[in-house]
Parts: structure tokens; sequence; C-alpha cells
């Protein structure tokens, strides 16, 4: 999956920001890398390993920043929806 550009509604880092928590805090507590969590605040999830790994990584950030974690596997789940639908729209070799 390629890296989703950068969508107004996920701003897990500006959330993140407004509370205070510093990455390394994050990391500290939920046992993630540091890069993993800045891979999720970038929306760039093709570096991370996928599928429901990918769900609980974004469950646990959402769980340390105070956000709704079901809300923000949804919207994970329609920004992948998203990119999928535009990478079958795309050109195909012949």
């Amino acid at each position: 999956m390629a890296t989703l550009p950068r969508h107004n509604n996920w701003s897990v880092a500006s959330i993140r920001q407004t509370s205070g928590i510093s990455l390394e805090e994050i990391a500290r507590n939920t046992k993630l890398k540091v890069t993993t969590l800045k891979a999720i605040e970038d929306a760039n999830f093709d570096v991370l390993p996928g599928g429901i790994y990918n769900i609980s990584y974004i469950r646990q950030y959402a769980r340390a920043i105070g956000a709704d974690e079901g809300s923000l596997v949804r919207l994970y789940q329609a920004l992948c929806q998203d990119e999928n639908q535009a990478g079958q729209t795309g050109a195909r070799p012949v």
C-alpha cells in the first residue's frame, strides 16, 4: 500500500501535541517504536506490518493521546479504502 496523502481528518499529531504528550512518552507507555508512532502520525502506513497489527497500533496510539479508538480506526480504514480504490482506477500494464 502506498503512503496515503495528508488527509485533513488525519491530524493525530496535532491532537498529541495539544495534549502535551511526546512521542517518546507514548513509546515508553505502549512499547511501540518512535518510528512506528511517527509513521502513524504521518499516515505512512506502508512502513507498518499491515492488517490487524496496524489496527492494534492505531488503537494503542489513540488511547495514549486520549482519542476515541473506534473513530481513529474507522478513519484509518476509510483512508485505506480510498487509497485502494484510487489505485484501482489507475492505468494498468498491458
